[in-house]
């Protein structure tokens, strides 16, 4: 498996950035990880942001250097906390605990988030907070 991530920093996107997503008025967002409070956390970018916008202990943060998904993998559907086989670990919590990426349907949207076993779903991060979502897609081995 050769998923391939590039780094970035202030909102701007990396050549082969593969979109995950898309604003209500169809703007692309593209799947990133940052590191915040001695974790690393997948979410969102795009240029007007400005940086990476993760979740991080229920708000949405903005991180000025990251890395954005430029491909190698593919989603699939889950819900309720389920991670399907062959999930690909892009971040962690501070305690050490992986994190995957997750992406869902929301504010006429699909946003990149991330998501554990224990959530019970994916955390995305919107208007300065994370909103928890019981159906999703999780980016898996292709």
């Amino acid at each position: 498996m050769n998923i391939i991530w590039k780094s970035a920093s202030n909102g701007q996107i990396p050549e082969g950035a593969i979109s995950a997503g898309f604003e209500a008025n169809g703007v692309p967002l593209f799947l990133c990880r940052a590191k915040s409070g001695k974790g690393q956390h997948p979410g969102k970018v795009r240029l007007k942001f400005g940086a990476a916008n993760i979740g991080w202990s229920g708000l949405e943060i903005k991180v000025e250097d990251y890395d954005v998904y430029c491909g190698g993998a593919k989603w699939i559907k889950a819900s309720d906390g389920n991670i399907p086989d062959g999930a690909i670990v892009v971040g962690y919590e501070p305690g050490g605990a992986p994190l995957f990426a997750a992406r869902a349907a929301f504010a006429q949207g699909l946003h990149p988030g991330k998501i554990r076993r224990e959530f019970k779903g994916a955390l995305i991060p919107w208007g300065n907070q994370e909103h928890l979502l019981k159906e999703y897609e999780v980016l898996v081995e292709k």
